[in-house]
């Protein structure tokens, strides 16, 4: 950061470290053993495509990962965009590691591209025993994690977020500010 940025309280977004993606696999055991949520082993990664040939280019790029770690693990996958012309890769995994794996190359794929600034979310969803669904957030511009537990058509669970969030502190880089935790309605990996 200049002095210029400092001197007018801009900031840089945080770069975001893939590499605690990985710390999802560690922490799913614990959501199941002491939470009893059980990894949907649904995921997906969200972004704002740019117009460019470029990114046509990388999007390409990203198409061949998937088709290898497919071969490697069954995998299936389908690009998606939402409303707010968010584009989605929604991957589905019977191994949830591969899951975490895969997400964390297509994400490393559009950082080496030059677009990580372009990320925006990725998503894992886990379930509890009576069928509600619970999200794991990881915020590409923070660089850390929290929960999402929505509860009807556009409500959360506040109470669970922040037990989740409390108890899953040792295991993942949670994000201290709950202002951050965005709430994420109608995801197409909702089922």
């Amino acid at each position: 950061m200049s002095w210029l940025d400092a001197l007018l309280g801009r900031t840089k977004p945080q770069r975001a470290s893939l590499d605690q993606l990985f710390g999802l696999t560690t922490a799913q055991i614990t959501l199941e053993t002491e939470f009893d949520l059980k990894a949907t082993n649904a995921a997906g990664v969200c972004f704002k495509p740019v117009s460019t040939g470029d990114f046509a280019a990388l999007q390409k790029e990203i198409d061949e990962l998937l088709q290898v770690s497919a071969k490697d693990s069954p995998l299936t996958w389908k690009p998606f965009t939402d409303p707010y012309s968010y584009q989605w890769i929604v991957i589905q995994a019977q191994d949830f590691t591969n899951l975490v794996t895969t997400i964390h190359g297509i994400s490393r794929e559009l950082q080496d591209g030059g677009f990580g600034s372009q990320l925006l979310a990725s998503v894992y969803q886990f379930r509890d025993d009576k069928g509600k669904n619970v999200y794991w957030m990881y915020n590409y511009k923070r660089g850390s994690f929290y929960p999402f537990v929505p509860q009807g058509k556009d409500g959360r669970d506040t109470a669970a977020e922040l037990r989740l969030s409390s108890l899953m502190k040792r295991e993942l880089n949670i994000e201290p500010d709950q202002t951050m935790w965005y709430a994420m309605y109608g995801m197409p990996l909702e089922s």
